[in-house]
């Protein structure tokens, strides 16, 4: 079982697999110096076998008097000096060097063939190994960009072939060469293309890892463990203690592809989540230990790295769960809730997914609140950072009056809380409607159906009322605080406690891989002596 850390959500992506229609920011800045040297291996190597061939090879001197081949030798120079020109000067846009490189790609595949057959027109024959498919495939696996592009480019360049037969037939009126000759010819240049695309995309995807593997602040990133719409949350490790932490980050890429005001409420509650967990105290918050912006513009904050699940993840495995266990789990909540109350901040966002169940040291269930990008200041007015059309909350789990847009305060999370306390205990969400909206207008409108009928496991009346209360339409029928809402649970509680040995007996029973072959035998060997 693998180290499960906060994210935003479930998204389990392996690292390296997803889609990407675009050239990263990183590989494109690559592009302008890799273009430099093919263009200097171009430029050196065309020099060198003019010189060569016009000493070596008598039958070439007639060629060299031809305006067709001065003006396919100066395609080539020209081309590629005015690539090494754009290098050392700099005035272009990486974007823009990447198309051109493209177009650098086709002009050379064109006055290579060229070459070729007014070579030919010399020896009345091809002969020898064409260029042109070794240039193909050099140039789809040197040159960073997407497989699509590659592969393109590449079928373009394979197609300069024919094109310069047909351009040296009008031009030098060279006599018709043999079909399966000319076939033969061409074919290593279509072969080399696709060869081309599958090569360029297994070399595409390692730079994409590598760049992947970069560090951030004091950490290295490691491996991937989720992946959200606006976010990547990172398996890290910091270089010099050697310490584990989760780097959550925002790269530049998703920030482009927003509006102006999409990109600004992303880095604002990015930032606002980093300051609100950093500013939290309580145990079982999530606790922050660096926050910052890489040298490629990705925002990233690193916490502590948790093993566990979330509650979601812990009801689709187990089902619902005890009484005394959901009560003790709710309990936490109330802690880091009561301080973050406390300090004027609402979470707005209180749901299984963002509550982790996590074996700390020796402790077992202890719960941690993530997630407080959504976070909201009490009485701070329209500060709230929603992009447009969009509500913040998740509805299964959203107050009356956030799904209403009513004035909240801190009971909001109290509402959500209970929300949650329901899907333990019966595994199923207060309200099951069709789509989202429909799920927001039955917190509005519908009362939910008492816990005792909604699954077969006893609840006791007493955590059944107090559950009840806590999804009361009217927030002032609701526990006043979270505070409050903890003491009504610690008595309950009292009555029937779920102990730490509980929690420790059911993580070795049902999560066995957190825990040491050490620790196993010792608790073996204790277990027998008693």
């Amino acid at each position: 079982m693998a180290t499960v850390c906060p994210s935003t959500g479930k998204f389990n992506v392996p690292a390296g697999k997803e889609l990407r229609t675009r050239v990263p920011t990183e590989l494109i800045g690559k592009t302008s110096s890799r273009l430099y040297w093919l263009a200097m291996v171009v430029l050196v190597s065309t020099t060198i076998l003019f010189v060569v061939r016009h000493f070596l090879d008598p039958t070439v001197k007639a060629l060299e008097r031809q305006p067709v081949f001065i003006l396919d030798f100066s395609l080539l120079i020209v081309s590629s000096l005015v690539i090494i020109a754009i290098h050392r000067i700099g005035f272009l846009p990486p974007g823009r060097v990447l198309e051109l490189g493209l177009v650098y790609e086709v002009v050379v595949s064109f006055g290579l063939a060229m070459l070729e057959f007014i070579r030919g027109q010399a020896a009345h024959s091809l002969i020898g190994i064409s260029a042109l498919p070794m240039w193909i495939l050099a140039f789809g696996i040197f040159v960073p960009n997407t497989p699509a592009r590659t592969l393109i480019g590449a079928l373009v360049s394979a197609a300069t072939g024919p094109l310069a037969y047909l351009v040296s037939r009008s031009v030098l009126k060279l006599p018709s060469w043999d079909g399966s000759e000319l076939a033969l010819w061409f074919a290593p240049s279509v072969l080399m293309a696709g060869w081309a695309y599958f090569l360029s995309r297994d070399m595409y995807q390692m730079e994409v890892d590598i760049r992947n593997a970069r560090e951030m602040g004091s950490y290295s990133l490691e491996t991937l463990l989720g992946k959200g719409g606006m976010g990547e949350v990172w398996a890290a490790r910091h270089r010099r203690l050697g310490s584990c932490a989760a780097v959550k980050l925002i790269r530049p890429e998703v920030l482009i592809q927003k509006t102006g005001r999409e990109a600004y409420v992303v880095r604002q509650r990015f930032e606002q989540e980093a300051r609100a967990t950093a500013g939290l105290r309580s145990p079982h918050t999530v606790a922050l230990h660096d926050f910052g912006v890489s040298e490629d513009g990705s925002f990233y904050y690193a916490m502590e790295l948790l093993d566990g699940l979330d509650l979601e993840e812990l009801i689709e495995r187990f089902g619902p769960q005890p009484a005394a266990r959901v009560a003790r789990i709710l309990r936490q909540v109330c802690d880091s809730l009561a301080e973050a109350h406390g300090g004027g901040l609402i979470h707005r966002d209180i749901k299984p997914s963002n509550i982790f169940l996590a074996r700390l040291g020796v402790n077992c269930d202890f719960v941690k609140v993530l997630d407080f990008g959504l976070v909201k200041a009490e009485n701070s007015g329209n500060t709230r950072l929603t992009i447009e059309g969009t509500t913040a909350g998740t509805p299964a789990y959203m107050a009356p009056e956030m799904a209403t847009g009513k004035p909240f305060d801190g009971r909001a999370d109290i509402y959500s809380l209970g929300c949650i306390g329901y899907f333990l205990l019966t595994g199923t969400p207060v309200f099951e409607e069709s789509t989202p909206v429909a799920t927001a207008l039955a917190h509005v409108q519908k009362q939910p159906v008492p816990l005792s009928q909604r699954t077969e496991l006893h609840v006791p009346a007493d955590l059944e009322e107090i559950i009840m209360r806590c999804l009361a339409k009217n927030p002032a029928d609701r526990p006043l605080t979270a505070l409050e809402l903890g003491r009504s649970l610690a008595t309950f509680g009292r009555k029937d406690a779920w102990t730490p040995d509980d929690a420790e007996h059911w993580w070795r029973i049902n999560l066995p891989d957190y825990f040491s072959a050490e620790e196993s035998h010792g608790a073996e060997a204790l277990s027998l002596s008693r």
